[in-house]
């Protein structure tokens, strides 16, 4: 007996053909290849993407036994073997015939039983993310390049504003200088007397929006308390006895548009300083004599060689007037605590004055080191008269110990003549080393050289050398 098949029935096996069309489609175009074997390992399916990975066509991967991919030498190192012996996921990164790198992930399939069926694997051709990562690297060493150009171009900005830098404290001082500079708020300098907070105050000036303004210096402690007001705020006529007919222009108004310095702040009268804080709340003043206030337009910067903090606590400055001033804060550190700094310093002021001079000279080692070992109390200053001093008093070319002034002679001797505290060992070690560094570089005039005679790095002995100041030595 023969039966029509219903029209149910029918629709049906049409729509089971589409879905298997469809998904053969899906599967024969996925980027990403698939590739199907048996419960024994023997290749059932592969859709094209396998030409792209292995230069071959499906029909030349069918029937593959485990491991013949590898030993054929389409990929390395085989997975089929593995997932047949440890039957559960396992990923593992491939080589290919064609010098790409893939990734396969290979999934076991069991049975209603729990017997191996079929092993899906699913491989992702990842050349194009090690590529990425190769340029990754690659511009990851271009950046670390120019940060060091940068630093390079920095250092020699710097030494064009007088700020002769190499200690990773001063790189990093002025690194916070670069982001504050452009910022409008206000910036309290710290640091001992001659540490260069005059330097640094102009450097942000011409770093800021404000450079093409003025920038008005004002050292408090140099002016009369009596005559600060009027300096400071300028005064109409008549304003008090002896006061110009013509009335004067104060340095804030000068300073408008710019940069107004307030060096010495800490020394600035108590009286003055409630009139300050109101030029700093209200940015507007009024001169001496007078009620009509003139509207301000200046960026405050500050600098002072005394413990500020104490003297709000003593009663000495206003408490409110110091945080106003204080919005920025920086540090200077003393020249003492910047030893890896002194030799460029040193070289820098000798260049300068020689070529004020007309004349030629250099520092033997020894004079160099008894420079850096000075405790310098009046810092950048101090150093700066001192070689000055020396190219103008000694006539030889090369300055040698004898022709500095005996305190620095003896502060060394003594150094060497202590032996009893941990500072000295320091001192010591770094004598020690100088010696060594100094001998090699004189003999091979090579970082490379000196680094493999003396079993180092390289970049540590162009380091020792930059920090004894070897290079501008050898070149003076």
């Amino acid at each position: 007996m023969t039966g029509k098949k219903s029209p149910q029935g029918s629709e049906e096996n049409k729509r089971n053909e589409l879905n298997r069309e469809t998904l053969q489609k899906i599967l024969d175009n996925s980027y990403d290849e698939i590739f199907v074997t048996d419960k024994n390992g023997v290749t059932i399916y592969v859709n094209n993407a396998c030409e792209r990975n292995y230069g071959a066509t499906p029909s030349q991967l069918l029937g593959q036994q485990p491991g013949q991919m590898a030993t054929e030498g389409y990929c390395y190192p085989p997975i089929t073997p593995l997932i047949l012996s440890e039957k559960k996921i396992i990923t593992l990164e491939q080589k290919t015939i064609t010098g790409k790198s893939i990734v396969t992930t290979a999934t076991p399939v069991f049975d209603q039983n729990g017997e191996l069926e079929l092993v899906i694997q699913n491989v992702r051709d990842i050349s194009q993310i090690g590529e990425i990562k190769h340029d990754l690297q690659e511009t990851l060493k271009l950046v670390e390049r120019y940060k060091h150009e940068v630093q390079e171009l920095r250092r020699r900005e710097f030494q064009i504003n007088n700020l002769v830098i190499r200690s990773k404290q001063m790189e990093d001082l002025l690194e916070l200088v670069h982001k504050i500079a452009k910022v409008d708020s206000n910036i309290l300098i710290l640091g001992e007397s001659g540490t260069g907070k005059g330097v640094l105050a102009k450097y942000i000036h011409n770093l800021s929006n404000r450079k093409d303004g003025p920038f008005i210096t004002i050292n408090c402690a140099a002016i009369p308390d009596q005559l600060l007001e009027s300096e400071l705020f300028g005064y109409v006529p008549g304003a008090f006895t002896g006061a110009d007919r013509k009335g004067k222009t104060g340095l804030f108004e000068l300073a408008d548009g710019g940069t107004l310095f307030l060096d010495e702040i800490g020394e600035i009268p108590l009286r003055l300083q409630a009139k300050l804080l109101h030029v700093i709340q209200e940015h507007s003043f009024s001169r001496v004599g007078s009620t009509e206030p003139i509207k301000l337009d200046c960026r405050i910067l500050a600098a002072t060689n005394r413990d500020l903090d104490k003297m709000v606590h003593e009663g000495g400055f206003r408490e409110d007037l110091y945080y106003r001033l204080k919005v920025i804060e920086i540090e200077l550190p003393p020249l003492r605590a910047r030893t890896e700094d002194m030799p460029p310093l040193i070289y820098f002021f000798l260049n300068k004055f020689d070529k004020k001079c007309h004349t030629t000279h250099r520092l033997s080692h020894e004079t160099l080191d008894i420079l850096v070992h000075y405790p310098w109390p009046g810092n950048i200053r101090e150093l700066e008269n001192l070689v000055e001093r020396l190219v103008i008093t000694v006539p030889e070319p090369v300055i040698e110990p004898k022709h500095l002034p005996r305190i620095f002679r003896e502060n060394f001797e003594s150094m060497e003549d202590s032996g009893t505290d941990f500072t000295s060992l320091a001192l010591a070690l770094e004598k020690v080393e100088k010696k060594l560094i100094t001998r090699a570089y004189e003999m091979f005039k090579s970082s490379y050289k000196v680094a493999k005679a003396l079993n180092i790095s390289q970049s540590k002995a162009s380091r020792l050398i930059r920090k004894y100041g070897l290079e501008q030595n050898q070149q003076s």
